[in-house]
């Protein structure tokens, strides 16, 4: 569409109801985040995106020219964030995408996925979708020359994944201190893990456990 193709009243209903999804997505991003490194300023700029894309789509309309102008000003602008999940990299995406629809008419389809958008994040939410069952861990231990053999059994006993990450010698009596990578099924399986551990020849063992769901 061409910008004189739109009166005022259809302009400002446009970036007004860019506005509001823009803001709608906002706070469902801020309800729904269960990170650890929650920024306001990216949840602000969340809520202002659409705006700025549908204002950008109603200046371009149909106009090659205006377009390649308005990609060169971008250009310009250099992006200093990083976005480190790829989760509030789909936000973002979306805001934008919402705020395009608003600004050639299509506003059924900005509603329409605003609306879809927001059922599928709050089912992954509620519904923990994606996790996997059981945790994985880091275990760090001492063995000498008879637990060498021995370990990579008891391991396959009690997890349900085991791989050897690193292996360095302790000396000329044949030990060493390992790390292994694991995938354990849950409290129970930790502790009788470490409790055979002695038996075979382990020493000084340390179980590191990681939560899959968090980027650090």
């Amino acid at each position: 569409m061409n910008p004189g193709d739109f009166d005022i009243i259809t302009a400002a209903s446009s970036l007004a109801l860019a506005l509001g999804l823009s803001f709608a997505l906002s706070a469902l991003y801020t309800a729904t985040y269960q990170g650890v490194s929650y920024l306001k300023g990216f949840a602000q700029t969340i809520a202002l995106s659409g705006l700025a894309s549908a204002a950008v789509m109603l200046c371009v309309g149909d106009s090659i020219a205006r377009g390649i102008g308005i990609f060169g000003a971008v250009n310009l602008v250099q992006m200093r964030s990083t976005i480190k999940d790829t989760r509030d990299l789909m936000f973002v995406f979306m805001t934008l995408a919402v705020g395009v629809a608003c600004g050639v008419g299509a506003w059924s389809i900005a509603l329409l996925s605003t609306g879809l958008f927001s059922v599928a994040i709050l089912f992954q939410t509620f519904s923990d979708f994606g996790s996997r069952r059981g945790v994985s861990a880091v275990l760090r231990v001492k063995v000498n020359a008879t637990a060498l053999t021995s370990l990579p059994a008891v391991l396959a006993r009690h997890t349900s994944r085991a791989m050897l990450s690193s292996s360095r010698s302790l000396g000329t009596d044949g030990g060493a201190e390992q790390t292994w990578q694991l995938r354990l099924s849950g409290p129970p399986a930790q502790a009788a893990l470490l409790a055979e551990l002695p038996n075979v020849g382990a020493a000084d063992a340390s179980l590191l456990l990681q939560d899959d769901s968090l980027e650090v």
